[in-house]
């Protein structure tokens, strides 16, 4: 009778203890499967997948971009007059976020033209800007600062100095690379008088 009574119940008890198990391995992170259990989490889309401008702005972002000049250079890279001359115009800057939205950078112009004689026009600048993230693909980055402008032509340099402001409506197209357009102002202080404005164009890119 005892002998029975020993094998029956350790027959009813293995089925609650591999059930008890079971039940406690499926809620209990401590198993062996815990690990994949926050896999889907880990694994999901990243917070600028759906936001292209997320991220830009952050502290410590370094942006690099091309624009056109309010002065009239007005092209990124080559432009030629058939038949005629030609023109050789690059703008571009370095710009760092030393705090959440507000930037400080470095410009840099080159323009060369083989009409007449020819000429040279360097320009080295530097400026300051606020960012303002509007949605998710749109921005305003409005930036000023203050240029050095040096012209050669037929062996005869001149220098001056100006004050701009360039304040672009951003469109990011993906993450880490937008286009942008907006007005834009320059007034010289030395070597000269006059006033340009307009409408410049900047591509760029964020690191």
């Amino acid at each position: 009778m005892l002998s029975r009574a020993i094998v029956l119940a350790c027959t009813l008890g293995l089925p609650l203890s591999a059930a008890t198990a079971y039940g406690r391995g499926a809620d209990d992170p401590s198993t062996e499967d815990a690990p994949f259990a926050g896999g889907n989490k880990a694994s999901g889309p990243a917070p600028f997948a759906t936001s292209p401008s997320a991220g830009f702005a952050a502290v410590g972002q370094w942006v690099l971009s091309l624009r056109t000049t309010a002065d009239g250079g007005g092209y990124f890279f080559f432009h030629k007059n058939s038949p005629g001359d030609w023109e050789l115009s690059l703008h571009p800057s370095i710009d760092y976020f030393i705090a959440s939205s507000i930037s400080l950078g470095a410009t840099f112009g080159y323009d060369h033209s083989s009409a007449d004689t020819g000429r040279t026009d360097v320009d080295l600048g530097a400026r300051a800007g606020f960012n303002l993230n509007i949605n998710d693909h749109l921005g305003f980055w409005p930036t000023a600062g203050f240029a050095l402008r040096i012209d050669s032509e037929n062996h005869d340099t001149t220098t001056s100095t100006s004050f701009g402001i360039f304040a672009p409506f951003l469109y990011h197209l993906v993450p880490h690379l937008f286009v942008g357009a907006g007005p834009s102002f320059a007034a010289l202080i030395s070597g000269g008088s006059g006033k340009t404005y307009g409408i410049d164009f900047v591509l760029g890119g964020w690191l």
